[in-house]
């Protein structure tokens, strides 16, 4: 009977150092994701500025198009093959932390076509929720540009609440998205490339 409970002491630690072992390997970032979403995020609010400023007629066809493209992408994702063998605790909590991020997401967008809140208020929860998703993600990949991007987004959050004005939005929503997305993907996708560089030229 002690036999078997030392055997069963020993084959937990056993699962646990694997489970730390998985989990340090989850955590990397190849900051690709990063990067897409950031530029077409981008990219979104730069056009919709322009076209504010041109007068035109299709204020938000910038951000129609980035929501048919999210949908594609959110698509292919859900039903695209996994790579991995095995998922492990850290999976599956990020994927939950991805899934509440996209509702509360979806929740925004059909209180701004309610007209329960404010378009340029709209955006401004927008910010609000990719901050909470910056602090999480960067936290867990120890990227500390990522910590600082969810501060800058908390704060142009604040400001898009109190300037009130959809312009003037559209820019506050391009610098965050700069500093919170993509500045913060370029150093992770270099990161990831130095170490997978490493990886496989162990001897560099």
């Amino acid at each position: 009977m002690e036999k078997d409970e030392q055997l069963s002491s020993e084959q937990s630690l056993a699962i646990i150092h694997q489970m730390i072992s998985q989990a340090k390997t989850n955590i990397t970032d190849s900051g690709i994701h990063w990067l897409l979403w950031g530029m077409m995020l981008f990219l979104s609010s730069i056009c919709t500025y322009f076209f504010i400023d041109n007068g035109a007629s299709q204020t938000f066809l910038a951000w129609n198009i980035f929501g048919a493209i999210t949908i594609i992408l959110l698509i292919y994702d859900a039903f695209k093959p996994s790579k991995k063998a095995a998922k492990t605790y850290v999976d599956d909590l990020m994927k939950m932390v991805d899934i509440a991020f996209f509702i509360c997401i979806f929740v925004i967008i059909v209180s701004m076509n309610a007209d329960a809140i404010y378009v340029s208020s709209g955006f401004g929860f927008f910010l609000m929720i990719f901050a909470f998703l910056m602090l999480v993600k960067g936290g867990a990949a120890k990227s500390r540009s990522l910590m600082v991007g969810a501060a800058v987004n908390w704060a142009a959050a604040i400001a898009v609440f109190i300037i009130k004005d959809l312009k003037s939005t559209m820019l506050i929503m391009a610098a965050a998205v700069l500093i919170g997305y993509i500045i913060p993907g370029f150093l992770l996708r270099s990161q990831y490339k130095r170490s997978m560089s490493q990886k496989n030229n162990p001897a560099l």
